[in-house]
């Protein structure tokens, strides 16, 4: 859908690290939660013509999974942008579930390459 375009015009990967433990020595296997459309803007001001680490305001559609369960993010998931061809990562801190069917992911980005 068009409106789908100009909301989200960009799309993203939410993966989900499950299982390490490193005291047990359990291997820890990373899960795929999200995949699709997905808008984002950066709340901390670039110096110049450079971008600094810094916070991120995400945003994903609410949807379901197979089972029929909201696919709903985690603190510390990661999530991989694409926005137009410019790829990279950023960390969930938290989020938020709105009543008009979408998420607002807070999330901090490392430094810009």
């Amino acid at each position: 859908m068009l409106s789908d375009v100009v909301e989200y015009p960009f799309t993203g990967v939410i993966k989900r690290s499950t299982g390490y433990d490193p005291i047990l020595g359990t291997e820890g296997t990373t899960i795929t939660v999200y995949s699709g459309i997905i808008d984002y803007g950066v709340n901390t001001a670039k110096t110049g013509n450079i971008a600094q680490t810094s916070d991120c305001i995400i945003s994903i559609p609410l949807t379901k999974d197979s089972e029929g369960n909201y696919i709903l993010p985690k603190k510390a998931d990661i999530i991989t942008i694409n926005a137009f061809g410019d790829v990279f990562d950023a960390t969930i801190v938290n989020y938020e579930v709105s009543q008009l069917g979408g998420i607002t992911i807070y999330a901090t980005r490392g430094g810009w390459s």
